[in-house]
């Protein structure tokens, strides 16, 4: 019965994906400005149509059980694979013949998986790792590391053109040289400044997971520093080790938001930055990230503290917040 079932579904796939080719070849025909490529797309998935159907014919006369049997099932569910395949691009081909777009009112998970799916292509011809994508409010942000600034902003102008996005908040940060933790070479071992090992160190005991500490790290400090006037934020960046200063960098927006006020305000940006800072744990792990700080850069701490409002600097010295 099975042989039988899978037949089915694989004369099932042919009929849709015959369907298609029909509608597809008409959209093709009475656009005057189609290209070659496009009709070769339409002949191509005609001469394998043509080809899924004498295999599955083929599957009619054999025994069941026998390994000749054996082999055509798996020949019939790999060709019902590829023109499902083909039956997509040829979809994709009316979708856009037709002069259609995405529709950009669509939930949050959904917006990210086209992200996603619009950044698979550049990561690659870039050589970089995957950029973590998270949306909320149709705001893209975007977190991982690039080869340089020309990457960051091939990436967020990318993100910018896909349909649904309002705004892009980039915490995307220079820290791959050549061949180095790039998908193409493997992944390059450097040794972790002890700052860095302290912020991280700060995070985990607050309640953050080993394995994301240092993305929550990221948010923190990204988020504080984009609290800071740009020459104090300087200052404090010049005394810091290089992969802790990569980090602390304000994301980089469309638009600039409203001015943190408090350490609510601040703790629910950085929750929104990133998921890997739960929001049960937020507060206390941006307290022990930002007292870590404070504590790396004791030339500057009276400096940052007279430039924040009251509740921030509280936070900033080691007082209550409440």
């Amino acid at each position: 019965m099975k042989i039988w079932r899978r037949l089915v579904a694989s004369l099932v796939g042919i009929a849709n994906a015959l369907g298609l080719r029909t509608l597809a070849e008409r959209d093709v025909n009475a656009d005057h400005g189609g290209t070659a490529a496009r009709r070769c797309l339409v002949r191509a998935s005609g001469k394998r149509v043509v080809g899924g159907v004498v295999m599955a014919g083929g599957a009619v006369v054999l025994r069941p059980g026998s390994r000749a049997n054996k082999v055509v099932c798996h020949q019939i569910e790999a060709a019902s694979k590829r023109l499902r395949y083909l039956g997509g691009q040829l979809q994709g081909v009316r979708y856009r013949l037709r002069g259609r777009h995405p529709t950009p009112d669509v939930i949050g998970n959904v917006l990210a998986d086209r992200i996603r799916s619009e950044l698979g292509g550049l990561e690659k011809s870039l050589d970089l790792p995957h950029v973590h994508v998270m949306v909320h409010d149709h705001v893209a942000m975007l977190h991982g590391e690039v080869g340089s600034q020309a990457d960051a902003d091939q990436i967020e102008r990318a993100v910018e053109a896909v349909s649904g996005v309002a705004g892009v908040e980039s915490y995307l940060h220079v820290g791959l040289g050549r061949g180095d933790t790039r998908p193409s070479a493997g992944r390059a071992v450097h040794p972790t400044s002890a700052a860095l090992h302290r912020l991280v160190d700060a995070a985990v005991e607050a309640g953050i997971a080993p394995d994301t500490a240092q993305t929550a790290v990221r948010a923190i400090l990204a988020t504080f520093a984009d609290r800071l006037p740009v020459t104090e934020r300087d200052k404090v960046a010049a005394h810091l080790p290089a992969d802790v200063r990569t980090l602390f960098s304000p994301p980089r927006r469309a638009r600039r938001p409203a001015q943190v006020r408090d350490v609510h305000e601040l703790v629910a940006g950085i929750v929104a930055a990133t998921g890997e800072v739960p929001a049960d744990k937020a507060e206390q792990a941006t307290t022990a990230v930002v007292r870590a700080l404070r504590d790396l850069v004791p030339d500057e701490a009276r400096e940052v503290g007279a430039v924040l409002p009251s509740e921030l600097r509280a936070l900033w010295q080691g007082g209550d917040t409440a």
